[in-house]
């Protein structure tokens, strides 16, 4: 799961609650989440190659991990198709 948009750089994204996840590129087939302030990590969310996502961790709620994820593959879909 590689786009443009990412390209190895921290991406901040603000979930449906209002919480902002920081978004690192870990490897090809998933992201490293961390709260910006207080720094704090909150686990990886990983892809397979169907693009199905499994959160590795346990301090987000199942809404802001499909968020998180929704993103992510929104944001590669509008890459990809360009």
């Amino acid at each position: 799961m590689r786009n443009k948009l990412f390209n190895d750089k921290a991406v901040t994204v603000k979930t449906g609650s209002g919480r902002w996840i920081q978004l690192v590129p870990h490897t090809m087939e998933g992201y490293w989440l961390y709260e910006p302030i207080p720094e704090l990590k909150l686990g990886r969310l990983l892809f397979d190659d169907n693009d199905n996502w499994i959160y590795d961790g346990d301090l987000l709620d199942v809404n802001e991990q499909e968020d998180v994820a929704g993103i992510i593959t929104a944001v590669s879909v509008k890459w990809m198709n360009y």
